[in-house]
């Protein structure tokens, strides 16, 4: 007789998720992985499909280490923002569930809590602190959208590395800039260092934050 609990059950539900994606997330999906003999013996643990993605989400939320406040609320944000960059990197359903349903479980009030603690500290009003973490967020987790939808394409035409993709479309866009019609996206594909984006996140995340601080100077 299988025995099941409610860790059971997420962790079958993540390793769903990271391997195949948040489509993949199906109560009888689920349920077959877990031994249960209908998808109906996983509500008494979870509740709904709803309350299983709810702790989904909350479980990559206390994957994320909180920094030790440093006194600057900038530096902190920042760090924050990268340590969550890599947590939903590492889970790319996060992206396209994250905004299904309200965060609000146990980790993921630790993790706003810290976040709002050091900007009240660092004296930003609470409206400017909702700007703020509003554009993080919208950054860290819309980049993490395209990284999954990516990864998702890159899987359906069977080119899932860089040297792969770049074989099977380089020839076709060579073929299309040929005719000279469209000369400045030419001149740049064939002048970017492709390579300039594997840190674009950190890269524009400074950016945005150094915009927020020098409003805040």
């Amino acid at each position: 007789m299988t025995t099941l609990s409610r860790q059971k059950i997420l962790d079958a539900a993540l390793a769903i998720a990271d391997a195949e994606g948040a489509d993949a997330i199906t109560m009888r999906r689920v349920a077959t992985e877990v031994g249960a003999r209908t998808p109906m013996a996983l509500y008494r643990y979870v509740g709904s499909k709803d309350g299983l993605v709810d702790l989904m989400l909350d479980a990559v939320y206390g994957e994320i280490a909180l920094p030790e406040p440093s006194g600057r609320w900038r530096t902190d944000v920042e760090t924050l923002a990268l340590a969550t960059w890599r947590a939903v990197t590492g889970h790319l359903w996060f992206g396209k569930l994250i905004h299904t349903r309200p965060p609000f479980g146990p980790n993921a009030l630790r993790y706003f809590d810290f976040r709002f603690d050091v900007l009240e500290r660092g004296g930003v009003s609470p409206d400017m602190a909702s700007r703020i973490t509003a554009a993080v967020d919208g950054h860290i987790f819309g980049a993490a959208l395209q990284v999954a939808e990516e990864h998702a394409m890159r899987s359906r035409i069977g080119n899932p590395t860089d040297a792969e993709l770049k074989s099977t479309a380089g020839p076709l866009l060579d073929a299309m800039l040929a005719n000279g019609r469209h000369r400045a996206f030419a001149r740049w594909f064939h002048a970017h260092d492709p390579d300039v984006l594997h840190d674009n996140v950190e890269y524009t995340l400074s950016c945005l934050l150094d915009g927020f601080a020098a409003r805040q100077a």
